[in-house]
């Protein structure tokens, strides 16, 4: 079975796209990211292989009732909001410990069993399933996959929208409390350098446009058939989780119904000071230029200014302050820093950025 790793940029339809895969009869997949690499450092030295089933339900419990995803909304499934899933928890542990009982332990055979185990459990016909679907969703996370075959899906978006999306839902979730220097320079680093680094890897990648899923929704899931030699589906035009209505995700603040052709970013200009578009769009110049993307500046006319801290890192720098947080305040000044260091004419310098999909 071929295996495709999922992962992209920060609000960038990850999930949404991964729910376009959900009903395909040729496709098995976890309803949600599975941090393999974490997994795998738990569970390489068990001495049973029921023990490993055990360990995969206790970490991804909300795989089995999916009332415990309260992140990702999947207690409010269904045309009414009304409805969830349950998977049989004995049933998979069964066919789980069928599947691997003459292989060797170890990741590719955990990868396949795991996936096939629970899709059986599902109540889905195993004899069709062609790939599996490994929805790592940080491109850190690959390393784990040393040894093994894949493809890479890179999910994208206009980057200002992107950093728009990401900051305002991450403001308003929780009041915040997640967004702090860290986090900002792990999204920071994410949108500059989340593709260039899965293309390190020299696996093959393909890039998939939020814009276009939604806009060309067809197009593009034609496309994914094709290169994976699958046979297209209608479901693939329907934002499902274990066959039932997803409205997104916690984070997006309100209930979204799949597809929509008439999709539109939204860049929040209160978020930026002007020589933050335009050191953005100076240091993303050649990604935005392949991508198709609006520039909304006619960039950086003295590099020195990327030095000057950026409005959301000003924000973070005063919350931090008035929250008495002295350690925030002290990272603040490290990852400020790094940014600048990021920030680079020669970042993307030799990089090949993969074809959108509906462009192959």
């Amino acid at each position: 079975m071929k295996i495709i790793v999922l992962i992209g940029g920060g609000r960038t339809g990850i999930d949404f796209f991964q729910s376009l895969l959900d009903s395909h009869s040729s496709i098995s997949q976890f309803p949600g990211t599975f941090y393999f690499d974490e997994f795998w450092l738990k569970v390489k030295n068990i001495d049973t292989i029921q023990d490993v089933a055990k360990k995969f339900i206790q970490d991804y419990e909300k795989f089995f009732d999916s009332r415990l995803n309260l992140i990702e909304r999947h207690y409010m499934l269904g045309e009414k909001k009304d409805s969830f899933y349950i998977v049989e928890k004995k049933i998979f542990i069964q066919k789980f410990v069928d599947l691997m009982k003459s292989k060797k332990m170890d990741k590719e055979n955990l990868l396949h069993c795991l996936h096939l185990a629970y899709s059986f459990a599902s109540g889905e016909n195993l004899t069709e399933k062609k790939i599996i679907i490994l929805h790592l969703h940080h491109v850190f996370r690959i390393k784990i996959l040393d040894g093994i075959d894949f493809e890479i899906i890179y999910t994208v978006r206009d980057p200002l929208a992107s950093y728009t999306s990401l900051i305002n839902h991450w403001l308003n979730f929780e009041e915040g409390t997640h967004v702090n220097p860290s986090t900002y320079y792990f999204h920071i680093d994410r949108l500059f350098n989340g593709l260039k680094n899965s293309i390190i890897y020299q696996k093959n990648t393909h890039v998939i446009q939020l814009e276009k899923l939604h806009i060309e929704n067809e197009k593009v899931m034609k496309a994914f058939c094709k290169i994976f030699n699958i046979i297209y589906s209608e479901t693939m035009t329907q934002s499902t989780y274990h066959g039932k209505q997803w409205w997104g995700d916690k984070l997006s603040g309100k209930d979204l119904k799949g597809v929509n052709p008439y999709f539109k970013n939204k860049v929040d200009i209160n978020l930026f000071f002007k020589k933050d578009i335009e050191c953005m769009e100076t240091f993303l110049g050649k990604f935005i230029k392949k991508y198709e993307y609006p520039l909304r500046s006619k960039g950086l006319k003295y590099s020195i200014l990327k030095i000057f801290p950026f409005k959301v890192e000003l924000l973070i720098l005063k919350r931090s302050i008035l929250s008495l947080n002295i350690k925030n305040v002290l990272l603040f000044f490290l990852f400020w820093f790094k940014r600048v260091r990021l920030m680079s004419k020669k970042i993307h310098e030799g990089i090949e950025f993969p074809k959108s999909m509906t462009s192959i």
